[in-house]
C-alpha cells in the first residue's frame, strides 16, 4: 500500500521526539554557528546548558539556514520509506529565507512530489501544524483536505513574545520596525508578534513582566469570543519556566477549561530572542480540528 502524505519540518519546530516517531515526522537540522563552528541544537543537554554558553560566549551566536543537501537528504528518505507525496513545513518566511530555498529545491526535484508550507511561526507554534497534518495523514486525508485544516490552524493562531532584552532579535536581524523603535525600548519588555508578513514586529511595551501578563490577559479576552473551536494555549519560554508555569496558574484560575501546553524555545530560537524570553499563544485546538474534518 502506498503510504498517504509525508510530512517534513526544519528542526525549529521542535516537536517532541515520541511525537516525531509516532507520526514518522522528517526532521531537518538548521545549523547554529558558535564561536565560528557549526553546531545543532542537540549539541546541548538542555536549553539552560546553552544559554549559559551563549551568555559567556566570546562572539554571540548567529543561524544559518538548513543546507540544500539535507533538504534533499530528507526527500531522498522520504522516497525510499515509499511516499509519493510530502508536505515540506517551514518556519515563518518573513524571518528566513528556508521558505524560498525549499520551494526552489521541492520545484526542481521530480522523483516525489513535496508542497511546501510557509507555517508564518516557529517553535512547537508551528510543530502543531505539522502535528495536525500527520494525524490527517494517518487518516489518510487528501493532501489538499489536509493543507485546508492546516491552514485553519495556521489562521486561527495568535502569537505573543516578551523578550527581557531586545538586543539580541536587533543583533541578529530579526526585528521588523525602525532603530527608533528599538531605541525606545531599552529596560522595558516589549511585546512581539508576527505580522501579516510573518515578520516580527512590536506592538506593546511595558516595563516589567507582570505588567505585560496583564497586557495579554486583556487580548486574550479580546480575542477569545471570536474563536467557534475549543482553545487551546502555549507558554513558551527560554529557559524560564518559573515564570510560564506562574502564568499558566493565573490563566487557569480565570478560564479553567481551556486545554495549555508548555513549549520551549530551545538554541536555534533563544540566540534570536535571548535568555528569560516567554510566550503566549493561542490557536484552534488541533486535536479538535484532527476529530472534526
Amino acid at each position: 500500500m502506498v503510504k498517504n502524505v509525508a510530512v517534513i519540518v526544519d528542526s525549529s519546530f521542535y516537536i517532541p521526539k515520541e511525537e516525531q516517531q509516532k507520526y514518522n515526522i522528517y526532521v531537518i537540522p538548521t545549523p547554529i554557528i558558535f564561536n565560528g563552528r557549526i553546531k545543532y541544537d542537540s549539541d546541548w543537554s538542555s536549553a539552560a546548558k546553552f544559554f549559559k554558553d551563549m551568555n559567556s560566549a566570546k562572539k554571540m551566536p548567529s543561524t544559518s539556514m538548513a543546507s540544500p543537501a539535507d533538504v534533499l537528504k530528507a526527500f531522498e528518505q522520504v522516497r525510499a520509506d515509499g511516499y509519493r507525496q510530502a508536505i515540506l513545513m517551514t518556519m515563518a518566511s518573513g524571518i528566513s529565507g528556508f521558505y524560498n530555498m525549499a520551494v526552489n529545491l521541492a520545484n526542481d526535484y521530480q522523483e516525489l512530489d513535496v508542497q511546501v508550507w510557509d507555517s508564518k511561526f516557529t517553535l512547537m507554534v508551528s510543530g502543531v501544524q505539522a502535528l495536525l497534518a500527520a494525524e490527517l495523514s494517518a487518516q489518510r486525508i487528501t493532501r489538499e483536505e489536509i493543507m485546508k485544516k492546516v491552514a485553519l490552524l495556521r489562521d486561527s493562531t495568535r502569537v505573543f513574545i516578551v523578550v527581557d532584552d531586545i538586543s539580541h532579535l536587533k543583533r541578529t536581524g530579526r526585528l521588523a520596525g525602525g532603530a527608533a523603535l528599538v531605541a525606545g525600548l531599552l529596560n522595558i519588555k516589549p511585546i512581539l508578534v508576527f505580522n501579516k508578513a510573518s515578520k516580527i514586529v512590536a506592538i506593546g511595551k511595558e516595563r516589567q513582566m507582570k505588567r505585560a501578563w496583564n497586557w495579554l490577559l486583556k487580548q486574550y479576552a479580546i480575542d477569545a469570543p471570536d474563536f467557534d473551536r475549543p482553545i487551546r494555549v502555549l507558554f513558551a519560554d527560554a529557559n524560564n519556566r518559573a515564570l510560564t508555569e506562574n502564568w499558566q496558574a493565573d490563566f487557569h484560575e480565570k478560564y479553567p477549561d481551556v486545554i495549555t501546553d508548555f513549549i520551549p524555545i530551545g538554541p536555534l530560537i533563544g540566540v534570536h530572542t535571548g535568555e528569560k524570553a516567554v510566550g503566549f499563544v493561542y490557536m484552534d485546538d488541533w486535536k479538535d480540528i484532527a476529530r472534526h474534518h
